[in-house]
């Protein structure tokens, strides 16, 4: 019988992470690996990746490789999940944590959602999570213990104008993640993590200044990138087995109390 700590295992497992940067997504792929999880991790910069990849490797665990790619563009995908494939078999974590279309004080206010904007909030927050499941379907219909987790944000339940392009596109997520983990059961669970507002230190960063995040929220504070973590890891592998469609939130309270 698989002990308590066992369901939180990822030995062997093979995670991709998109959105790794100096927050939450690299706290979320140094925790996989720790777990035993293979990570091949992705963003658009290679030499930050190479970095948080040496990081990994240098710590133990599961290994890491990096494999720069633009979340929003189909052939980037299609060529991150063929090297992941080659480098560590079989796909069973893909953790979408990508995000685009964050338009808050730029020139123009509200229509500052260009076409543009649009375009890429979409193809970002919504179709990677759409490609991404159709490029890995095949691999976790094999081993039927694939998880996909997509990064959810605040602005997907409650406006906050002028990133108009950025919250309907997380609004429109959280549907897709619905209606996927409903075709896809029962050998991919599907689920959203809500992570709010959280920087890699737990400080406000400059684009958040005078928006007053942190005060909607219950905590009061913006959260550090690593209190993500736990939610991740939950999502990830065994321990949440019977959970799917679902939204898990890490925002201080903000959408929890809203009122």
């Amino acid at each position: 019988m698989m002990s308590v700590l066992d369901r939180f295992r990822l030995d062997g497992r093979t995670a991709i992470l998109t959105g790794v940067g100096p927050g939450v997504g690299k706290h979320v792929a140094k925790a996989y690996a720790e777990l035993g999880a293979n990570v091949v991790i992705s963003a658009r910069s290679q030499d930050r990746l190479d970095r948080i990849a040496e990081e990994i490797n240098a710590a133990g665990g599961g290994k890491a490789i990096a494999i720069a790619a633009d979340a929003g563009e189909k052939a980037d995908l299609e060529r991150l999940v063929t090297g992941a494939r080659d480098a560590f078999g079989p796909i069973h974590i893909v953790f979408n944590n990508a995000a685009a279309g964050v338009v808050y004080a730029a020139d123009g206010g509200l229509w500052a959602n260009t076409d543009e904007v649009w375009k890429t909030a979409m193809d970002v927050n919504v179709m990677a999570t759409w490609r991404l499941t159709e490029l890995t379907e095949a691999d976790m219909k094999g081993h039927g213990k694939g998880s996909i987790i997509s990064v959810q944000s605040c602005g997907g339940f409650t406006p906050i104008p002028p990133a108009v392009a950025y919250g309907v596109s997380k609004a429109a997520l959280l549907f897709l993640v619905r209606e996927l983990a409903k075709s896809q059961a029962p050998h991919t669970r599907i689920n959203c993590l809500c992570v709010g507002s959280m920087s890699p230190d737990g400080q406000e960063a400059d684009i958040h200044k005078g928006l007053g995040l942190a005060e909607r929220n219950a905590i009061k504070r913006f959260g550090a990138a690593d209190e993500a973590v736990g939610a991740a890891i939950l999502l990830a592998g065994d321990a949440s087995s019977y959970t799917t469609g679902s939204t898990i939130f890490t925002e201080g309270g903000r959408v929890g109390t809203i009122s």
